[in-house]
């Protein structure tokens, strides 16, 4: 097994764990989704964390009933924007010396990466990097280094954050959503999801000679 294998799969473990503990205090899943939307789009705190992986598994619990959409949806948007704002700020600041900081040390195409994407797309990087995996977490703070106007940076991340916390929540959905239908599942099916179709109107039968009429229906 490869370095990228095991580290995969710690990020999954730990996912995994992220998502267990979001259930078990399921009435602040609201604060703690929000914590981690935010924590994993800061420059820096985003490529240590698993929080793609746990965002993206809530939508499973979205779908069993376990948490409602418009909080995860909320929590996630709402902590995305907060992340990338502070990232951007980041950047305007202190600039170079940010990427002197571990990983980005250790990392060095990977800012090379967001600077080449950045001046290949301009303003619009900001918004596209959100739907490029690791971009995301660097191609905001260089919009900050290259003092992008605040306003056109805001415009991008806020459009681009609204649209990306339901995609994220989708895969996650769709695969609790198929498992459960397949009757594999283990948790019952919030009310009203899966509605059953109305029963049909018992008419009565036409008597047998000689039998009493049925009125049981």
């Amino acid at each position: 097994m490869t370095f990228t294998d095991l580290a995969a799969q710690s990020l999954a473990t730990q996912g995994t764990a992220l998502v267990g503990f979001i259930e078990a205090h399921a009435d602040w899943a609201g604060a703690i989704l929000f914590l981690i939307a935010f924590a994993e789009g800061v420059t820096v705190v985003g490529l240590l964390i698993p929080g793609v992986v746990a965002l993206t598994a809530t939508g499973a619990l979205v779908a069993a009933g376990v948490l409602e959409f418009w909080t995860v949806y909320a929590a996630i948007a709402g902590g995305t924007i907060l992340g990338d704002a502070t990232s951007y700020w980041l950047g305007r600041i202190f600039g170079e010396r940010l990427f002197r900081l571990w990983p980005f040390s250790k990392r060095p195409a990977l800012r090379q990466r967001g600077e080449a994407f950045f001046h290949r797309h301009g303003g619009k990087s900001v918004f596209l990097a959100r739907f490029v995996g690791p971009l995301r977490a660097v191609v905001p703070t260089v919009a900050g280094m290259v003092a992008m106007p605040h306003r056109q940076f805001q415009t991008f991340n806020i459009l681009s954050a609204v649209i990306w916390a339901p995609l994220l929540m989708s895969p996650g959905h769709l695969a609790w959503t198929g498992y459960d239908a397949s009757g594999l599942g283990d948790r019952a099916a919030p009310a009203g999801r899966l509605e059953q179709s109305p029963p049909r109107p018992c008419g009565l039968a036409p008597p047998i000679a000689g039998a009493p009429v049925d009125d049981r229906c």
